[in-house]
């Protein structure tokens, strides 16, 4: 999946405005129903869904660090941001790639093109690569990556298009 985000995505409005408190409540309810949770992020301002139940975020800054992170523990998603300190985003994109497996990444870029050929390459069709600065869109973006997958381990051998 490839985004380019200039608004927000609610759907529901209130004086031709997207109406926030609408987007909250359903992104609490979604991660109530995916509890526990775990999301790696890195390279990243902010801290993405903070403070919401039993929802664990590793804040990152550092390829390196995530990398060993990866190697000791599993998670739901990663969040992959332009601002990683110890390498270029399209080289700690490909690395993560290479080792994340099954988990879906999740990938803030300031160009989308370079990621996608390294998506494509890697074979990688369940990552997201989305053009934007929000950490709260992020956020959704990781979870909206979490339900595909748990969806998609329930059926095994599912194709989607």
């Amino acid at each position: 999946m490839l985004c380019h985000v200039d608004h927000s995505t609610a759907r529901h409005r209130v004086g031709g405005k997207p109406d926030p408190r609408r987007t909250s409540i359903a992104d609490d309810l979604v991660i109530l129903a995916l509890q526990p949770l775990s999301i790696l992020q890195i390279g990243v301002p902010g801290q993405l869904l903070d403070g919401r139940g039993d929802v664990a975020v590793w804040r990152i800054r550092s390829l390196d660090e995530g990398l060993g992170a990866l190697a000791k523990h599993e998670f739901d998603a990663i969040v992959l941001g332009a601002d990683v300190v110890d390498a270029w985003p399209t080289a700690a994109y490909e690395r993560i790639a290479e080792l994340a497996g099954a988990t879906p990444v999740v990938v803030q870029a300031d160009f989308i093109e370079p990621m996608a050929s390294i998506k494509q390459q890697q074979l990688r069709e369940h990552d997201i690569v989305v053009a934007t600065a929000k950490s709260s869109l992020l956020g959704r973006m990781a979870l909206t990556a979490i339900l595909r997958n748990r969806a998609l381990a329930q059926e095994p051998g599912t194709e989607i298009g």
